[in-house]
């Protein structure tokens, strides 16, 4: 008895101070949702990415580096090197393509209209705004992470990894039809 009791003790410390670690105690609704506050509250978010697009029959990989605000931003393009310093600004008008004599394929991947480009602009409202629809805590590469998953329209779900230990994003994907379809790596993130 008194080891049955001594075990439930242990298990019931075990359980609240590995689920108080992931955030927001163990509620990942509650951690969700601050997470959105922060993005919200950020007067700048910067990062650069590694974004992957499946059309289903070609695949197009981009790096970028991203400025914004809550106005809009700018994406700039690091990779492939052919497109290198091509610049993306984006607001709540739309999405604008500026380069130099160079032309790049980012036709839509989604029904709604949402291409390559249109992406990093997208999670970015998800990330302050977005309908939370679930919550999980989960490990992504061995990473304790809050998995978020948001609705888009009926077609198109989200999905980001944010670290249970920074809250900043680490990856995330864009679903049609329950298949991803745009992929997107997060480094050097930083809220200001």
């Amino acid at each position: 008895m008194r080891i049955s009791r001594f075990f439930s003790a242990f298990l019931a410390i075990f359980l609240s101070a590995a689920l108080g670690a992931c955030g927001a105690g163990a509620d990942p609704e509650g951690a969700a949702a601050d997470i959105q506050a922060d993005f919200a509250a950020a007067g700048q978010v910067l990062f650069t990415a590694d974004i992957r697009a499946d059309y289903g029959d070609r695949v197009y990989d981009f790096g970028v580096s991203v400025s914004s605000d809550a106005a809009g931003g700018v994406m700039t393009v690091s990779e492939p090197e052919i497109i290198a310093g091509v610049t993306v600004r984006f607001s709540g008008e739309g999405t604008r393509l500026a380069f130099d004599g160079a032309e790049v394929f980012t036709g839509e991947i989604l029904p709604e209209g949402l291409t390559p480009a249109d992406a990093v602009p997208l999670l970015l409202r998800l990330w302050r705004e977005g309908l939370v629809t679930e919550a999980v805590f989960e490990k992504l590469a061995g990473e304790e992470c809050l998995a978020a998953l948001f609705h888009v329209s009926d077609r198109v779900e989200s999905r980001t990894w944010f670290s249970g230990n920074t809250g900043l994003p680490l990856r995330s994907e864009v679903y049609l039809d329950g298949r991803a379809v745009i992929g997107c790596d997060f480094y050097n993130f930083m809220l200001e």
